[in-house]
């Protein structure tokens, strides 16, 4: 060991404890990334490292003995490596490789720095040994308190009657107190004994043995139990989640799922990684005994996604649940697909340059009891896809696509209580091939574009399962083929001006697209597997087809034209934007979507007129309106109008109408299905205040003997946020309205709850998720800004 001991004046370790500055000290930089509510920062100690194992010390005055055993007086400072350590006064024993340390003892290393009454360090191992003591970790911005606190080199910290926290210094608004302590800086993961979570230094909590994380690390063990509150002061659901961390590419989640009235739904989640089969879930949840119910009821969901070899990739989902009713009333934590018909597919896929071929299965399981069996989807068990597409030949688009396909449903079942069975027409199943080839010329100039368009499209079926009520001339394998050209082109001109002072520039896009495709005959003869009407918007008068899916070639004889202007800033943002558009048919549109009976025909010779308007005043405001209008009845099909404010401050405003109308021809009237009323917001009123509201409000008028909602809120929210920097508390209420099926009653109602969550920055969040209910009903939550350690 080398030792120098010159006699110098040390640096002081006071100016800076626990390496915590206040904001005043900080940079501007880091003052601007600190909130309002946080009165400064840590700083990792940067120490230049002594290179070799020598120590080098320095102090105000020295005695060494013979044996080569010293004491240090005065501003002792030692230096190993990168750690400091400071005293008052230094005993040295030479043979020992053992030290003393006491007053205004202090350590600081990059990872941790402590102060305290006294301290020993051992040379040969390293490790330090502190006595009343204040320790911090700076780059993890935590601190504590400890009797005893001992460090090694591996970077583990073991602390008896110990205190741990993320709040600030002088700021002990919550702590965990425990008997031991041991925190792995390595490993991110902290154990406790005997721990007590205080608030205010008052106990609130014990646990006899507590793991926690202190980094991003994975950790068995407990995570944030979840509660809601009904209106009548009643635990509704809680949930007590356990994670279990079963290897590096495997975990699972075990979650006790108490709701009221009901019992103790076990949830679990397992995920996993592997090189041939990528990233996989099932979720799945059991409860034994509904008490409400009287009967079992549980949900799966499977999902599993990976790639293999050159190109190949696969893709799987499956869902169930034991009845129509387990997503509403079970609020499973899993990913249970919430639609309608819930989905089970399995997709293998190739794709390398120009090419792509999969194969897919497909079913559903339909958990709506009202939707009769002749309206449910048909089982695709298998479809083939090869596509070759995007090749271009001389300045030539060339695209094929090929697909053969089985489809199939149950002819019998149990809905709603009642057996139905499908006969005739609507119990045919059977195979399609589909062939679609198309040939384009795009031609892009700076000033627009022009792109004309030839297609084939042809079909080919074998219908099984025909039964007596089938004609015996009933064509079972009936093909047909058809042609479609079109021409899209467009125009683009601009031109720049000042208003106000300001520079802008406006474009206007005007857009014309021809489409022609024969009237095929007889297509009602096919059952429709898989075909629906396109849904109605401005970009839809230009898809150039009245169905999505593959049974219906629509036959077509129309020119849309649209017209889109923008002005556009001097800083590049686009304030305004309209465009406007229809379609002029030539021709009645004779295939309909409908089966065996002929349909009525679309006769009219323009569709509605489609417009959309975006404004932007300001950087942060929008205001918009989508509308559909009927030029034949006069009123307006589809209607939408909305604001939208977002800025960095956290504040969120979204405010929209949506009106949704039909012709009834029987009674010459325009009848509304839907108009609501959507407003949210969450509202900073300082970084530490917050409010949260959001209504959903049916604003339609209904009929006697019309089904409605039980109360015209149909989902309600209020509430309020606080935060510092070192806790946060949310608390909301919700309400919901349920739809009445079985009464014409109005009735008010309501399913209501109080949501309480508190979260300890650094540490965990306890109560029901606000987070996620707050995020589904206000536009651009999600993208908050956030303070967390």
């Amino acid at each position: 060991m080398a030792v120098s001991l010159p006699v110098l004046a040390g640096e002081t370790s006071g100016q800076h404890p626990l390496s915590w500055y206040p904001k005043d000290q900080l940079s501007a930089e880091e003052q601007d990334a600190l909130p309002e509510f946080c009165h400064g920062n840590y700083r990792t100690p940067d120490i230049t490292p002594v290179e070799g194992g020598q120590i080098e010390a320095e102090a105000d005055g020295s005695v060494m003995q013979k044996n080569g055993d010293s004491v240090l007086t005065g501003s002792v400072l030692l230096r190993q490596a990168d750690r400091e350590l400071r005293a008052d006064e230094a005993r040295w024993y030479q043979s020992q490789g053992y030290g003393e340390f006491r007053g205004n003892v202090s350590l600081t290393t990059p990872d941790l720095v402590m102060e305290g009454d006294g301290a020993d360090l051992y040379q040969e191992s390293g490790n330090v040994s502190f006595y009343g003591a204040e320790y911090s970790v700076p780059s993890r911005h935590f601190r504590g308190t400890a009797g005893q606190i001992d460090t090694s080199e591996e970077g583990r910290i073991d602390l008896t009657d110990a205190t741990f926290t993320f709040c600030e210094p002088g700021h002990n608004d919550w702590d965990l107190a425990a008997s031991e302590l041991h925190l792995d800086q390595e490993s991110g993961i902290g154990e406790s004994w005997h721990t007590r979570l205080r608030v205010a230094e008052v106990p609130v909590l014990y646990v006899p043995y507590y793991r926690f994380p202190i980094g991003d690390q994975r950790m068995t063990g407990f995570l944030d139990p979840s509660f809601t509150i009904n209106g009548y002061g009643q635990a509704e659901d809680v949930q007590i989640p356990f994670y279990w961390n079963i290897a590096p590419n495997a975990d699972a989640t075990i979650i006790a799922h108490h709701i009221l009235d009901r019992g103790m739904l076990w949830e679990s989640q397992f995920r996993h990684k592997t090189e041939w089969f990528g990233d996989g879930e099932l979720n799945y949840g059991y409860l034994n005994k509904d008490a409400t119910e009287n009967e079992e009821r549980w949900g799966m969901n499977v999902r599993q996604d990976g790639t293999f070899g050159q190109g190949w990739e696969h893709h799987w989902v499956y869902n169930h649940v034991s009845d129509s009713d387990y997503l509403s009333d079970m609020k499973p934590a899993g990913a249970i697909d919430r639609t309608t018909h819930l989905p089970r597919r399995g997709v293998v896929l190739w794709n390398q340059d120009d090419w792509h071929f999969d194969v897919t299965a497909e079913s559903f399981q339909t958990i709506d009891d009202t939707i009769t069996l002749a309206n449910r989807p048909y089982r695709r068990i298998p479809q083939l896809n090869l596509g070759y597409s995007q090749a271009t030949v001389n300045d030539w688009l060339i695209a094929q696509k090929l697909q053969a396909t089985r489809f199939n449903r149950e002819d019998s079942a149990i809905i709603d209580s009642s057996a139905q069975t499908l006969t005739g027409f609507a119990a045919l199943n059977g195979d399609r091939m589909l062939s679609d080839t198309t040939v384009a010329y795009p031609m892009e100039w700076p000033f627009g574009f022009l792109t004309p368009k030839a297609e084939y499209r042809y079909r080919a079926y074998q219908l099984t399962d025909a039964d007596d009520t089938i004609a015996d001339d009933f064509e079972l394998s009936p093909a047909h083929g058809s042609g479609r050209y079109s021409v899209d082109g467009g125009l683009y001109f601009d031109r720049e001006f000042q208003w106000f002072g300001q520079d802008y520039q406006q474009t206007l896009e005007p857009r014309l697209f021809w489409v022609k495709s024969p009237y095929l005959k007889d297509q009602n003869q096919i059952p429709n597997f898989d075909s629906t009407r396109t849904t109605v918007t401005y970009a839809s008068l230009f898809t150039g087809d009245r169905f999505t899916g593959g049974d219906r070639l629509a036959d077509l004889d129309q020119v849309s034209a649209g017209l889109t202007t923008r002005f556009i800033n001097g800083a590049g943002l686009e304030q305004f934007r309209a465009s406007v558009g229809r379609i002029w048919y030539n021709d009645d549109r004779l295939v309909q979507l409908t089966g065996t009976s002929v349909p009525s025909a679309d006769e009219q010779a323009v569709s509605s007129t489609l417009g959309e308007v975006e404004w932007n005043p300001y950087e942060h405001w929008s205001l918009y309106h989508t509308l559909e209008w009927d030029v034949y009845k006069d009123f307006a099909r589809q209607r939408r109008y909305g604001v939208r404010f977002e800025n960095s401050n956290n504040r969120f405003l979204n405010l929209s109408t949506n009106t949704v109308q039909i012709w009834n021809s029987s009674t010459e009237t325009v009848d509304t299905t839907t108009r609501q009323l959507d407003a949210g917001f969450f509202w900073s009123l300082t970084d530490r205040w917050a409010l949260v509201g959001r209504q959903l409000r049916d604003l339609r008028s209904y009929d006697a003997d019309e089904r409605r909602p039980l109360s015209p809120v149909l989902e309600a929210l209020a509430g309020f946020e606080y935060q510092n920097c070192c806790w946060r508390l949310q608390f909301v209420y919700r309400e919901t309205s349920p739809t009445d099926s079985e009464s014409t009653e109005y009735t008010t109602d309501k399913r209501y709850g109080f949501m309480l969550s508190i979260q300890l920055k650094g540490l965990s969040t306890f109560g029901g998720g606000t987070d996620d209910i707050i995020s589904e009903g206000i536009t651009g939550y999600s993208r908050r800004q956030y303070h967390d350690y």
